[in-house]
């Protein structure tokens, strides 16, 4: 069985990558070397942030001088990549892509339900430190009733 450092679905806008980021750099602060896998068009501003830290786009392929099993992998938003993998003391965090239908859902190809199962169904949730009340009003307006669980209540079973 695989052991997973760090797992955090939740919404939205609840700070996910910055938690990832704070925790990469105190990583690569006490000497560890980490990748830090993220969706497109965010690498740069990301590599400004975490110096030091193999900022890969979904899919880019690491430096063929790096051993992948000597690093400490981060993946941003996982259930929208192609290239997430489940590793040993990875961290990750995303908003759910698609609701899974409990009982009927199968591991198989589902990185979420292999990082539920690895983390023995346990994982962070966070909400906004900040009052929402208008903008979850607007949401609901805006998007199915789907939508809205897995983008702004961080749902990931129906």
């Amino acid at each position: 069985m695989i052991n997973i450092a760090y797992l955090d679905i939740s919404p939205r806008q609840t700070g996910k990558t910055a938690r990832l980021i704070e925790l990469a750099n105190k990583l690569t602060a006490t000497g560890h070397k980490v990748a830090f896998v993220c969706v497109p068009g965010v690498a740069a501003e990301l590599r400004q942030k975490m110096p030091g830290v193999v900022v890969l786009e979904d899919g880019q392929p690491l430096p063929i001088c790096l051993n992948p099993d000597r690093l400490v992998w981060f993946y941003d938003e996982f259930d929208w990549l192609e290239s997430t993998e489940v590793r040993e003391g990875g961290y990750y965090a995303t908003t759910p892509r698609f609701l899974r239908k409990l009982g009927e859902a199968s591991t198989e190809n589902d990185p979420l339900l292999q990082l539920i199962q690895a983390a023995n169904g346990h994982f962070e949730r966070f909400y906004w430190p900040f009052d929402m009340g208008e903008g979850l009003k607007e949401a609901r307006l805006r998007h199915t009733p789907e939508e809205f669980r897995l983008l702004y209540l961080g749902e990931c079973f129906s």
